[in-house]
């Protein structure tokens, strides 16, 4: 019997060498990510799960069937589907290679930031260490998805780019004192610290992810590979042993996710654990359009809503399926998610269509902001790659956009400032350095009647 599941595997292995061999030739790492990342999630997911390291979820305490082969074949092909046509369009629009600079900074720029980000961290370490305290003793006795602003929870995720401005501004060499590397080191380690925890994973492997290609942004080819794998595998690493720490976790109505603490990270990586987004999107299609409509648009909508307060709002809709469906309230006892990939948000908005045409927009939007950096000055290029490696993995993940993207306006809004504050010299092409050099040494090898004349 034909196993169903190669060909999409087969496609999938494709685009991550397709991505390897763009990264080499172009010096883009974003489809690299987006390959390696998909085909670990998908691929490789199913793979451990037919070779028993892993098992699949089981939900069915709230009404869904069980999962089994053919439910994951079905889910590894649109997704495969998804990522076929995100990256088709991406390479399509992205036609520039990215030559390799440092994160040069005027000495203007240099200096207006320096300050207030020394001072911006000072502030935001100890507000954001309040508010992780106050939101998890709301926690405790409220719903956190509907009884407690997600102003307070949210606001943690400002570390991240407290992290990246501090390693971009050294890679720049804005920080010149011994005394002010020191205070800049201080910061990154105490956040650094801050963001590792099992609650807050995807927010140590954001920063870890955009660190590693600020640090790398001068090299290019195999040395520039050679970083970035360094730097990705330890964040993956550290990423499965912050996973590893999180106890079991179930209810009375049944096994809700399955997490032995006594794992190691290696069994942890190597079966799959934190990536069952296959059986995400497997679940996901139970409920579109069965148990709820596609959304036709919806969800995207839903980011433009996040923002207001439910306490301004109390009827504001609220989003995931599981919220939708009713299986999750204020009353509940925890809340349950798991993430289909973004390609299964896309299925939400309308099935088959809706990935292949969300994927199309998407792709084109990743690549024209991807080809458009070499036109901007090397800082903003480097911070705006960086945050997009850091924000990819979240997206990717996918499950409640409207979430996604508050984690991506509250983890990245100081990086954001930034640009947008200093917009007129970051996305201006700078001054070619060339024609002033050759213009002065003419003026110094010309004859003496043709000197100007002294003032």
């Amino acid at each position: 019997m034909f196993d169903t599941h190669i060909p999409a595997m087969v496609v999938q292995g494709f685009w991550l060498l397709a991505a390897l061999v763009w990264f080499l030739r172009r010096n883009d790492e974003l489809p690299l990510m987006i390959s390696a990342f998909l085909f670990y999630v998908s691929s490789f997911r199913l793979f451990s799960l037919l070779q028993g390291w892993a098992s699949l979820v089981n939900i069915q305490s709230f009404g869904f069937n069980s999962l089994n082969y053919y439910t994951g074949v079905e889910a590894l092909e649109l997704i495969t589907l998804g990522e076929s046509v995100l990256l088709l369009a991406y390479f399509f629009f992205q036609r520039q290679w990215l030559a390799p600079v440092a994160p040069r900074l005027n000495p203007y720029l240099a200096a207006w930031l320096k300050p207030k980000l020394l001072l911006f961290a000072f502030v935001a370490v100890p507000v954001a260490l309040v508010c992780r305290v106050l939101a998890d003793r709301a926690g405790e006795t409220k719903s956190l998805a509907f009884e407690v602003s997600g102003y307070l929870y949210l606001f943690p995720l400002v570390l991240v780019s407290v992290i990246i401005l501090m390693l971009i501004l050294w890679k720049a060499g804005a920080f010149t004192t011994r005394s002010e590397k020191n205070v800049a080191l201080a910061i990154v380690a105490f956040c650094a610290f801050l963001t590792y925890s099992p609650s807050s994973r995807f927010q140590f492997l954001g920063w870890m992810i955009a660190g590693t290609v600020i640090l790398g942004s001068d090299r290019a080819g195999l040395r520039r590979a050679t970083t970035l794998g360094a730097g990705i595998l330890a964040a993956l690493v550290m990423f499965a042993a912050a996973g590893a720490l999180r106890t079991l976790y179930s209810s009375d109505e049944g096994l809700l996710v399955e997490s032995d603490s006594r794992q190691t990270t290696f069994e942890r990586f190597l079966s799959a654990e934190d990536a069952n987004m296959l059986d995400g999107f497997s679940i996901l299609q139970q409920v579109y359009p069965d148990m709820l409509p596609f959304s036709h648009g919806r969800e995207h909508l839903e980011v433009l809503q996040r923002p207001i307060p439910r306490a301004w709002w109390p009827e504001k809709p609220v989003g995931g399926y599981m919220n939708k469906l009713g299986l999750t309230t204020a009353e509940s006892s925890g809340t349950l998610g798991i993430s289909p990939t973004l390609f299964g948000s896309f299925y939400a908005e309308g099935g088959v269509m809706g990935i292949v045409l969300l994927a199309l927009v998407y792709g084109a939007i990743l690549g024209k902001l991807v080809n458009a950096s070499p036109r901007w000055t090397p800082f903003a290029a480097v911070l705006v790659r960086a945050v997009l490696c850091a924000w990819i993995v979240p997206l990717l993940r996918g499950g409640d956009l409207a979430n996604i993207y508050s984690w991506f306006g509250m983890a990245f809004w100081p990086c954001l400032a930034v640009l947008w504050f200093n917009r007129r010299e970051l996305f201006a092409p700078e001054p070619e350095d060339e024609p002033e050099t050759e213009t002065a040494a003419a003026t110094e090898t010309a004859p003496a009647d043709h000197q100007p004349p002294a003032s």
